[in-house]
């Protein structure tokens, strides 16, 4: 059996990152001034434990979009399946304000680095594993 042949240019290794979007929620609540600015800090709060915890390495909201719905995204350093389970208890995704899309990112091995993270984010992955 012969071995799979990479295109020339593409690395041998990816670093494989989860992704979470957050989209603008369905039916978000109708709130006025004061209580919409106590919910985008509780929102702020919320993801700021999360980085403390080292559970998210970048978080951020998106500007210039072509989607408008896409209001935020996150680099986190566990599974899809937990940065679900973490993101889905934002204040402001169970206030309905936003909802929660997941990916996972694989980006050439060592491109991106996290120097305030104290460990992997992400697992790296072989060429052919992707």
């Amino acid at each position: 059996m012969t071995e799979p042949v990479r295109p020339h240019g593409v690395p041998e290794e990816f670093d494989v990152r989860t992704v979470v979007y957050l989209r603008s929620g369905e039916s978000p609540p109708d709130l006025d001034e004061e209580a919409s600015t106590a919910l985008h800090h509780a929102h702020l709060a919320y993801l700021h434990a999360l980085w403390e915890r080292g559970l998210v390495a970048a978080n951020g909201p998106l500007l210039d979009k072509s989607d408008d719905t896409i209001r935020g995204m996150s680099l986190w350093t566990v599974s899809p399946e937990e940065a679900r389970r973490h993101a889905e208890q934002d204040p402001a995704v169970l206030a309905g304000r936003f909802r929660v899309d997941t990916a996972r990112w694989a980006v050439s091995a060592g491109r991106v680095a996290f120097p305030e993270q104290d460990g992997p984010v992400g697992e790296r992955v072989a060429f052919e594993d992707l």
